[in-house]
């Protein structure tokens, strides 16, 4: 089972963004909430596990050490799931998954616009520059 983004996914990307412009909530609208949001917008489809769920820090930590074991880890194995291709970073544009690096050796995860990295933060979404990008994978 492949993901694939529709066919008029773009037009449904920027509109979301758009309007869920909302600030960070554990479990609700944080990197990984945010990121999978927006990919069922433009493939219909949850990147994130069912069974994987948390509310605050603690449980969202829990939820990734169990998965993968790590942030980046778990995100490569969510997508090797649903056969989701990783690009080299260096062709990344609007619609990509990306892990980024924020400060020394943390990761976080955005989606790409096509200009920055889209990521929820306390005043709402934030563009990051692409140069912090890490890894990226793209949807059919």
């Amino acid at each position: 089972n492949k993901m694939k983004k529709r066919l008029n996914w773009e037009p449904m990307f920027h509109d979301f963004v758009k309007h869920n412009n909302y600030p960070f909530v554990w479990g609700r609208n944080d990197c990984c909430k945010f990121s999978n949001a927006v990919i069922v917008q433009i493939t219909g489809e949850d990147l994130i596990p069912k069974e994987l769920d948390w509310h605050d820090e603690e449980s969202a930590l829990k939820a990734i050490a169990s998965y993968g074991g790590d942030l980046e880890t778990s995100i490569e194995k969510a997508c090797d799931a649903k056969s989701v291709g990783e690009i080299d970073k260096a062709f990344m544009t609007c619609g990509d998954l990306v892990i980024y690096s924020q400060n020394q050796g943390t990761y976080l995860v955005g989606m790409c616009n096509g200009f920055g990295i889209l990521t929820p933060t306390d005043d709402g979404i934030n563009v990051v520059d692409n140069d912090l990008a890490y890894r990226v994978w793209r949807f059919d």
